[in-house]
Formats: C-alpha cells, sequence, structure tokens
C-alpha cells in the first residue's frame, strides 16, 4: 500500500510540472513544443542521476524509489503528448521538423540520461564518497 501512496504523489507533481512547463512554453515556438522537450530532457537527466544513486549506491528505500522513478518521472516524461505532435507535424506533411522534433527528444533525452549519470559519477569520485 505505501509503494501506491508513493508512486501517486510522484505522479501527481510530474503531471503538474509536465502541465506548467506545457503552459509555459509550448506557445513559444508551437512548431516544436518546447514545454514537452524540456519535459522529456529534464525527465531523462534525472533519470540518469537517479540509475547511478540506485545502481551501487542505493541509499532511497523502494518506496521512495517507485515514488520519484514510476511516479513523479513517468509522469514527467511523455511520449503520448511527444507521439501526438510528432503525428501533428506528420499529418501537416512538415517533415523536416518531424525528424528534428524525434531527433531532439530521442537523440536528446539519450544524452541527458548519461549526463545525469556522468555527473553524479564525477562528483561522487571527487569528494571520495
Amino acid at each position: 500500500m505505501q509503494s501506491l501512496i508513493s508512486i501517486g504523489i510522484g505522479a501527481i507533481f510530474g503531471a503538474l510540472l509536465r502541465w506548467k512547463l506545457g503552459e509555459s512554453y509550448n506557445h513559444v515556438f508551437p512548431t516544436l513544443p518546447i514545454g514537452t522537450l524540456i519535459a522529456n530532457l529534464l525527465g531523462s537527466f534525472l533519470m540518469g542521476m537517479l540509475i547511478f544513486l540506485t545502481t551501487d549506491h542505493s541509499f532511497l528505500s523502494q518506496e521512495v524509489r517507485l515514488g520519484i522513478i514510476t511516479g513523479f518521472l513517468g509522469s514527467l516524461t511523455t511520449f503520448s503528448t511527444f507521439s501526438g505532435e510528432a503525428l501533428m507535424l506528420f499529418s501537416r506533411q512538415e517533415y523536416l521538423w518531424l525528424f528534428a522534433l524525434v531527433g531532439l527528444h530521442v537523440g536528446g533525452s539519450l544524452i541527458m540520461v548519461c549526463m545525469g549519470y556522468l555527473i553524479l559519477k564525477f562528483i561522487h569520485q571527487s569528494i571520495g564518497v
């Protein structure tokens, strides 16, 4: 039961942050909604950090990990919104923007997850913990 509560609480905050990012930034460049991109890149960066923290240095309880990873990051990152935005570009035959969108989300997310992991690894090694 604690796991369900933890996931639910995390999901509320992740969804609210995703909504706020969309509200704040998607209008800036409607062809390539920046709020959705920020949500996915930020979520990937944080996922990389959490992978480092939970791989060999697990000091977070199972409930906290589930709340952050499954709840918060699961609702913050948004493959369905990204897919819908890609479909809209495809249906308008804006293929160059479609490839830019896919490249930024997929490539950017892979880069950010690695950066999150490597930054925490570097900090960990630098302070000798």
